[in-house]
């Protein structure tokens, strides 16, 4: 069989287009190269003029305004920083509906090209020429997405990154923003404002490892978390800088230590760890300190909690084990005991105090055989290992 057909130098195609359905064949060539090639030795052995065709009953013409498309998009990209891009389109389906027809007619998939993969890499070399920046189609800076259908261009931005740790240094604030406006304040919207002002991005989203009640503070080395700011304009950033203008901005309330870039694998990493946290918990209780010590013994190891009574409204309902590794008193604060506790990631500190009428088990209630009331709970450590 021959491979390439005398009859496809006669086809309504333009260079681009003809030479695609042949684009496996001929190494070093572009599909430009391929028509017009074809369309040349056919000339030559009818003794006939070559004829350059521009019309195309596939691509309407595209290819010969790649050109103006590279302009449109370096345009859009000039209010972005960026190093890489990487460029997708969307055909219609009559497109390819005639594509695959020609295809069939006079050539085969093993032969032909894709339009989209010739389009994208097309578009991609002239952007490229026209920024300097290098084209990634593994992990881009931005990804250009041109549905050529509708004639319409619209940028994906990679979000930027930012890992780091917080010190909640008050109680009274949420992690994150309150979808019901009650807290005017978060420990997401105190880092993510100068960040946003430095990087003109257009929104934010803190993923923490866990995260403590709003009464709760987050002392010692802080906890991990990653902010991420969507469609950044600015990439390139003086992160003492940031950490000196969070803090700033922060003071008295949230601090931040340990700022690095990160990427989105970072924000996996971040959620799904489970380290032990060390905790501090003030509880008040009529019983002795020899009391409150023995009872403390009891609930050191496995302990059965169904979902708190607070959070059943947003969290399933059901019994979890946790293992509580330490628990010791270690001192007395306006009447109240101070316990610290060591225990696994996830376990509910409040209830194990309380009790939470015997949703857990063991809890200090339970053993002391007493009414027990938290006065206060702090974070002291977060065993990441970092």
């Amino acid at each position: 069989m021959r491979r390439i057909s005398e009859e496809a130098a006669d086809l309504n195609l333009c260079d681009h287009c003809l030479g695609r359905l042949y684009g496996m064949l001929g190494h070093g060539l572009s599909n430009l190269d391929r028509g017009r090639a074809i369309r040349i030795v056919v000339a030559m052995e009818r003794n006939e003029e070559y004829r350059e065709h521009k019309e195309c009953d596939i691509c309407g013409g595209i290819f010969s305004r790649l050109e103006d498309y590279a302009r449109y998009v370096v345009d859009l990209l000039r209010e972005y920083e960026f190093s890489t891009f990487s460029v997708g389109s969307k055909f219609s389906d009559d497109v390819l509906e005639k594509e695959k027809e020609y295809v069939s007619r006079y050539s085969s998939e093993e032969y032909a090209e894709p339009i989209g993969r010739e389009f994208n890499r097309e578009l991609g070399k002239r952007i490229s020429q026209l920024t300097g920046k290098e084209a990634d189609l593994a992990n881009p800076d931005v990804t250009v997405i041109v549905d050529t259908e509708y004639d319409d261009v619209r940028l994906e931005i990679k979000p930027l990154f930012l890992y780091g740790r917080y010190r909640k240094l008050v109680r009274g604030i949420p992690q994150t923003k309150w979808p019901s406006g009650k807290y005017a304040e978060s420990v997401e919207e105190l880092i993510a404002k100068p960040v946003m002002e430095l990087t003109g991005g257009e929104g934010h989203a803190l993923h923490g490892m866990g995260r403590e009640d709003i009464d709760v503070r987050m002392l010692g080395t802080g906890r991990p978390f990653v902010l991420e700011i969507k469609r950044p304009k600015r990439r390139t950033l003086d992160l003492e800088e940031i950490m000196r203008r969070i803090n700033e901005y922060a003071s008295g309330k949230v601090e931040v230590t340990e700022l690095r870039y990160a990427t989105r694998a970072d924000v996996r990493r971040v959620k799904e760890a489970k380290p032990r946290k060390r905790y501090r918990v003030a509880v008040q209780v009529n019983a002795t300190r020899d009391e409150v010590e023995k009872a403390l013994e009891g609930i050191v190891g496995k302990v059965r909690q169904r979902t708190p009574r607070r959070v059943a409204h947003r969290r399933a309902d059901r019994v979890r084990i946790r293992h509580v590794y330490e628990a010791r008193l270690v001192g007395e604060d306006n009447g109240a005991y101070v316990i610290e506790i060591l225990a696994e990631s996830g376990t509910y500190i409040k209830e194990l105090m309380h009790g939470d009428d015997g949703r857990t088990r063991p809890s200090l209630a339970e053993l002391l055989g007493k009414e027990v009331e938290v006065a206060y709970l702090d974070v002291l450590e977060i065993l990441d290992g970092e």
